[in-house]
């Protein structure tokens, strides 16, 4: 009769028996082709090379092997468990490697980049993608009901009844319908209406509420010296509106917050300072791209309707009048404009292209 394979090396650890939560300890060592288990009640375990597979260790917490479908042995000891699992010849499901790339500094590096990069790419250019898929997807219906509700939120907190006489409003609207009715004739899905407020926070504005709800303040209106001006500022809204601006915007900041949450685990952390910049610079910029987006419509109808785009360079110039005075305070203030400067845009209409 042969003797009995000899015990290499013992190694101390907790075995988990996959059963219950409770850990027990134990020493395991190779014995012939099997891996040997002395648990502290007495009792010995063995299992063949077939059921052993080295764990993956992240950073410097313990290693272990894993025994059959759901026994594992943890242990402090890597190297004796990377012993055990060599001397059986059994899979290290990739433990080496990534020890390997968690000890290469370049690796790790690049590693970086590349995830850095790929996030910097998703918030610039496939959070406004996603935004522009699903806002064209949102039934015009119920974009028109969040601008009715926008709408009363203005005038709970922002606006009060319009101060122009009923005549003038009148005047007004009467002079904007040809291009209201043009317009609409050409974009049968959105209800274009004119509201007139009033509101010294906003003072001299225009803006598109989703649906097609324009609003135009009376000192908006005070400003333009002719009402062609107002047509004009009038096709940048509605530019806004058919390209839907207004829901793309609130999906897009409901999917950057959606982004910062998943990347911090706290909901808090979304108007964090440091991760509420980049959210913030990346709004802007998109902003901006849809600033020249209505500006293209805008040109592009008065040109059509024959209507000099001057008007719309005239009222630009009277709302945002040249300051002379350039340096990095005015090149930090032009980026952070939700708006393309203002020469560049007058520039555009004054040249018509």
């Amino acid at each position: 009769m042969s003797a009995s394979p000899s015990v290499d090396r013992q190694i101390s650890g907790r075995f988990f028996d996959g059963e219950s939560s409770g850990a027990r300890a134990a020493t395991a060592c190779l014995q012939g082709e099997q891996l040997r288990l002395d648990l502290e009640d007495g009792s010995v375990a063995y299992f063949s090379a077939a059921d052993v597979r080295l764990g993956i260790q992240v950073g410097s917490a313990n290693s272990y092997l894993h025994l059959g479908e759901r026994a594992a042995l943890e242990s402090a000891d890597v190297v004796g468990l990377q012993a055990l699992a060599a001397g059986l010849k059994a899979t290290d499901g990739g433990t080496v490697w990534l020890r390997r790339l968690e000890l290469n500094i370049s690796l790790v590096l690049v590693s970086l980049v590349a995830v850095l990069a790929m996030l910097l790419g998703g918030v610039i250019w496939g959070v406004p993608w996603l935004s522009k898929q699903v806002a064209y997807r949102v039934p015009v219906a119920l974009e028109q009901r969040a601008g009715e509700e926008g709408l009363d939120t203005l005038d709970r907190f922002w606006t009060s009844p319009s101060t122009l006489s009923e005549g003038r409003q009148q005047a007004l609207l009467q002079a904007m319908q040809p291009y209201l009715a043009a317009l609409e004739l050409r974009y049968p899905e959105h209800r274009l209406k004119v509201h007139f407020r009033a509101s010294e926070a906003l003072g001299a504005n225009a803006f598109a509420l989703p649906g097609g709800n324009l609003v135009f303040t009376d000192e908006m209106v005070a400003l333009a010296e002719h009402d062609e001006e107002l047509v004009a500022v009038l096709a940048h809204e509605v530019g806004h509106a058919v390209h839907r601006h207004s829901m793309r915007n609130l999906v897009q900041g409901s999917l950057l917050v959606f982004v910062m949450v998943s990347l911090t685990g706290d909901v808090s952390a979304a108007s964090d300072l440091v991760t509420g910049v980049p959210a913030l610079l990346a709004t802007l910029s998109y902003q901006r791209g849809m600033e020249e987006e209505a500006d293209d419509f805008a040109l592009a109808f008065l040109q059509e309707q024959n209507i000099s785009p001057q008007r719309f360079a005239d009222v630009m110039l009277r709302m945002d009048p040249p300051s002379g005075e350039e340096g990095e305070l005015d090149e930090l203030s032009g980026f952070l404009s939700t708006h393309p400067p203002t020469p560049e845009r007058i520039e555009r209409f004054q040249t018509g292209y």
